[in-house]
Parts: C-alpha cells; sequence; structure tokens
C-alpha cells in the first residue's frame, strides 16, 4: 500500500508538472507572456487540478466505484469528469480575465486567433474535457488492475489456507495411527513418541500462518517425525541425508519436506516387509532448490503412491506461491523405486 500511494504521487506530481510546463513555456512562446503571468494562471490551475483529481480518488474509493458493475461504473465516471472539467474550466476563465483582462487564455487565443470568443472558450473547454478524461482514464486503468491483482491474491491466500487445512489434518491422522501401534507393544516408547509428536504439532501450529519457511526448519520437523516412525518401524526404515549447505537456508512451503517423507514411507517403505532406505537430498543450482526423496516401493500396486491427498496439495501449492518457476513430479520409472522432486526458486 506505502508502495502504491508513492507510485501514485510521484506520477501525480510529474504529470501535472509537464503539464503546467507545457502550457506555461507555450504561453509565452506563441503569445508573448511573461513567466510571471503564465506561472500565476498554470501554476493554480495545476495545483487546482491536483486537488481536483485527489478528490475524485478520494470518492471513488470511498463509494466503491471499483466493485460495480460496467454501466453504473462508466456513469459515475462520465459524470466525475465532466464536472471536473466544468470546474477546471472555470477556474481557467476566472485566472485568464485577472491576470490577462480576457476569460480566454492567451495560449488558446493564439492558437485559434481566427476564431470568435466563443468559440475559444468552447475549444477551452474541451480541452479541460480531454485533459480529465485522460487522467481519469489512465487513474481507472491502473486502479482495476491493481485490484485484480488483489482479488487473485486475495484468492490465492484463500486457497492457500484450504490446502494447509486439509493438511494438517490429514498429517496428524496418520501419526496417529502408527502411534497407536506402539501403545500395546512398548508404553515406554510410546511416551517418548508422543513427546515428538507434540514438538511435530508445535511445529504445524507455530507455522500456520507461514507459507514458507527456511529448509532448516522444515528439516527439523522431519526429524521429529522419523522419528516416530522409527520407533514403529525400528530397522525396517533406514534415512541417508545429502543437505547442501547452501541448501538450508532456502525458502520451502510449510510441510512440503514432511509431505514427501511421509508419502515415501506410507506407499514404499511400510508396504515391504524389509523396509528399506529413504534418501533426501538437497541442493542448490542456478538460484534453484532442487530437493528430492527416493525410497523402495512394492513392484505391485505401486502406482497408488502418487494418488495421496499430501502430494496432490503439495502440487498446487507450489503452483500458488511460485507459479511456472516451481514443479513437483513423482518419478516411477524405476521398478521398484519412487523419486519425488520438487523444484523451486531459492
Amino acid at each position: 500500500m506505502r508502495t502504491t500511494s508513492l507510485l501514485y504521487w510521484a506520477l501525480q506530481l510529474a504529470g501535472w508538472s509537464f503539464y503546467f510546463y507545457a502550457q506555461a513555456s507555450g504561453e509565452v512562446i506563441f503569445a508573448s507572456a511573461t513567466w510571471g503571468q503564465t506561472t500565476a494562471l498554470w501554476g493554480t490551475v495545476c495545483l487546482a487540478g491536483i486537488l481536483l483529481t485527489q478528490g475524485f480518488r478520494w470518492t471513488a474509493k470511498r463509494r466503491g466505484w471499483l466493485m460495480l458493475s460496467p454501466a453504473p461504473l462508466f456513469g459515475r465516471v462520465a459524470a466525475a469528469t465532466l464536472l471536473l472539467a466544468v470546474l477546471s474550466h472555470l477556474l481557467v476563465m476566472s485566472l485568464s480575465q485577472a491576470v490577462y483582462g480576457s476569460p480566454v487564455a492567451p495560449i488558446m487565443g493564439s492558437f485559434y486567433e481566427r476564431l470568435g470568443e466563443y468559440e475559444q472558450l468552447r475549444n477551452q473547454f474541451i480541452a479541460s474535457v480531454a485533459l480529465y478524461a485522460a487522467w481519469v482514464t489512465l487513474y481507472m486503468a491502473f486502479a482495476m488492475q491493481r485490484r485484480r491483482h488483489q482479488l487473485a491474491g486475495q484468492l490465492q491466500a484463500a486457497e492457500l489456507r484450504l490446502l494447509k487445512s486439509q493438511l494438517n489434518p490429514h498429517f496428524l491422522f496418520n501419526a496417529l495411527n502408527g502411534l497407536r501401534s506402539l501403545i500395546a507393544d512398548d508404553p515406554a516408547r510410546a511416551r517418548d513418541a508422543v513427546t515428538q509428536l507434540a514438538r511435530t504439532l508445535r511445529y504445524t501450529l507455530a507455522s500456520g500462518d507461514e507459507d514458507l519457511v527456511s529448509l532448516e526448519r522444515e528439516l527439523e520437523m522431519v526429524e521429529d517425525y522419523l522419528a516416530l516412525e522409527s520407533m514403529r518401524l525400528a530397522e525396517r526404515l533406514r534415512v541417508e541425508r545429502e543437505i547442501e549447505p547452501a541448501a538450508r537456508t532456502s525458502r520451502v512451503p510449510v510441510m512440503l519436506l514432511q509431505t514427501l517423507v511421509e508419502n515415501a514411507i506410507k506407499h514404499g517403505i511400510a508396504e515391504l516387509k524389509e523396509g528399506g532406505t529413504l534418501r533426501i537430498e538437497a541442493r542448490v543450482s542456478d538460484d534453484q532448490l532442487r530437493l528430492s526423496v527416493t525410497n523402495p516401493r512394492p513392484l505391485q500396486g505401486s502406482n497408488t503412491q502418487g494418488e495421496g491427498l499430501g502430494l496432490k496439495n503439495s502440487t498446487e501449492r507450489l503452483r500458488l506461491l511460485f507459479g511456472a518457476r516451481a514443479s513437483l513430479r513423482l518419478d516411477l520409472s524405476q521398478p521398484g523405486v519412487a523419486m519425488a522432486v520438487a523444484v523451486m526458486p531459492k
């Protein structure tokens, strides 16, 4: 908002300064007026123009014109433009009469010297209409474009909140399901698992208002999750990590890596009697983070690994956060191996 306001005022002052110089210098050159006279006339007109257009802007925002349908919006904008032009025209006539003794500004009289005073005043009014019509058109075009961006951003934020609200219960269900199997077999380890789960849930709650976190922070959460799963799977779960130091500071969507790891264990390692090795890699190249999770998978029915809610949500969140600059794919081309690869700007 602050940047938009500064840009508006910069363009406002630049535009009216250019208009003042064009009118004042033209009057000096073509009508032999003095700079003192032209400054008194056109300096006042431009200051009034700033106030009038600012009044239009305030009214449009206050009355919510940008939310109107095209027909009523056009009617209000046209009426406002005409009103601005009339007020400006009356001001030019009054100032010109006071400074030069004629309601026709000298620059207008020099261009239309063969016309009568009435025709000159008519053209002077038409010039005011053209000036304010151009200002209003440019302002409304920029304002409507900005509103479209705001609405798109609000929609994106709402979609992200929805995806995250779906993801957290999905994760919690899987974690509790794994914890349940420990309670009867090993109560002591179950207590440790509850501690790990509490830390994991604290992470998801603390990051509820965040879309992106550092990979380092995400890795800490994943370690707690792996500790939970290792209590359930024991020797069947082995983990290898290859994380470049430069990758640790990269920003990633909240729970992205956890979702990839969870998917790899649930649909891959946990389905194998002998278990397997989960490999987590993170590298930075050409200002892009490449995050991959590789795991063994059953040979039969293994294509179901790509159908989970978690992966679908993660793909959609990457799209909303980074657009075409990010991607998530699940590579099942190698028999018995699944590799999820996420690529995003660093």
